[in-house]
């Protein structure tokens, strides 16, 4: 049976479907070692890799969704029990969400792990070309590995596609040190990407260094080494500084589709490739599923005059608030942002106060956010102040974009805010699919908790 459900899912790893993001006609369910035989099929199965990521169980909703429905800013409205998991914080290892989003990831990775084998195979490619897509392809799989253990903790590290042998499909778990040093490694290579691209839906050198600061942060949070602030505030501040991004002065053009001068990296939805946020989001009287809603907490969060923010970002219907940073419930057609300019000047400002910095920068890359929200700045000298104020700016700036949880599990301030939450379930079960169908986990390798 384990050989029979592993296999069902590499059939679905291996489909490359359709998707906008590069201007090549995509592959249409051909299995990636068959279709990578040229530069075409290169860029047929790199369009794949970028398709991964529209998944319901990955940025087209539930990646999204899970880290404020298990923190503080969503709560359960709907009927699916899986969600009613974990915005109490029960989560059971056989949650379908989380199986989802698991199985989801691990398509994203093998897609990329694909393109990246066939790269020194293929003879029509230019060394431009072979760091172009190289970069790109270890960039995803980069913000994949990234992604899962934020979730779990160790995981499996996948650095080769999944074959039907036992010894693609059997991986243990790595520890979380491991799986650092994988991501890093990745986006040392993804930071070569020669060419800037034009569209941030595809990963271009600032997504590498982005995401870089992101990771540095993060790591900070795990081991409390200050080189990582040092890495993370290096990074932030050389996205800042050497590319022509700028804070969209109009907070809710971030999301109204249209291109904008703030947006580093994003995925790419049309008709065709639908997300269901909106749909999910949406209150039924909207003809929506009202899955999950703002807490009573997240609305009043808002200070008074936070109003550009708080009208971009929720809306009462007559059965009740709703999200509606995504707001096409016809066709889900809304782009979905995962890197922004607002979240570097955050991270530097952070970085720079847990170092017990400048007290004056701290503030600059603060207010600039603050200000482009129609607030007042801050004027406090003291550092510990200014955290908390970033804490509460990065909970307002990226509501419902999937940062929420996160960013409390890496800050430790998970019990503050989720006082009667054990400290093992800041991390999210093994799925109990995986620990049957992996050979190499086994139920004595799960989460603790669970």
């Amino acid at each position: 049976m384990k050989k029979i459900q592993y296999l069902l899912t590499l059939i679905a790893i291996l489909s490359i479907t359709a998707c906008d993001v590069l201007d090549v006609e995509p592959a249409l369910s051909v299995p990636a070692s068959e279709a990578i035989k040229d530069r075409t099929g290169l860029e047929r199965v790199l369009t794949g890799s970028y398709d991964a990521l529209q998944s319901a169980g990955y940025y087209g909703r539930d990646y999204l969704v899970l880290p404020d429905l298990a923190s503080d800013n969503l709560e359960w409205t709907g009927t699916t029990a899986g969600y009613n998991q974990i915005d109490n914080n029960a989560v059971l290892s056989d949650n379908t969400i989380i199986e989802g989003t698991w199985a989801s990831i691990y398509t994203a990775i093998n897609r990329a792990n694909y393109v990246i084998e066939a790269i020194p195979q293929l003879t029509d490619l230019t060394e431009a070309q072979q760091k172009q897509y190289n970069g790109e392809a270890h960039f995803l799989r980069a913000l994949h590995h990234f992604n899962l253990v934020r979730m779990f903790g160790g995981v499996p590290i996948r650095t080769k596609p999944v074959r039907a042998n036992e010894s693609d499909l059997n991986i243990a778990r790595s520890n979380v040190e491991l799986v650092y040093q994988q991501i890093i490694s990745d986006l040392l290579l993804a930071k070569e990407i020669p060419v800037l691209t034009t569209s941030g839906a595809r990963a271009g050198k600032a997504a590498a260094l982005a995401l870089s600061a992101r990771v540095y942060l993060t790591m900070f949070g795990n081991t409390n080494n200050a080189a990582h602030l040092d890495s993370a505030a290096v990074y932030a501040n050389r996205v800042i500084s050497e590319f022509n991004y700028a804070l969209e002065p109009d907070y809710a053009m971030l999301f109204s589709g249209n291109p904008t001068s703030e947006i580093i990296f994003y995925v790419d939805f049309i008709a065709q490739d639908r997300n269901r946020l909106a749909e999910y989001f949406f209150t039924r009287n909207l003809s929506g599923r009202k899955e999950f809603s703002p807490t009573p907490n997240m609305l009043s969060a808002y200070a008074a005059n936070d109003t550009l923010r708080k009208k971009s970002s929720t809306a009462t219907a007559a059965d009740g608030p709703y999200a509606i940073k995504y707001s096409d419930i016809a066709n889900g057609t809304d782009n979905v942002p995962v890197l922004r300019l607002a979240e570097m000047h955050l991270i530097l400002a952070e970085a720079i106060a847990r170092k017990g910095g400048d007290v004056t920068m701290v503030r600059e890359h603060l207010n600039l956010v603050r200000q482009r929200a129609g607030l007042e700045p801050t004027t406090s000298n003291d550092l510990q102040t200014l955290l908390n104020t970033i804490e509460n700016e990065r909970r307002l700036e990226f509501a419902f974009e999937g940062h929420r949880w996160f960013d409390l599990v890496r800050t430790n301030r998970i019990a503050a805010i989720l006082p009667s939450l054990a400290d093992c379930y800041k991390l999210f079960p093994i799925p109990l699919s995986e620990i049957q169908a992996n050979e190499a986990i086994s139920p004595a390798d799960q989460n603790e908790c669970y």
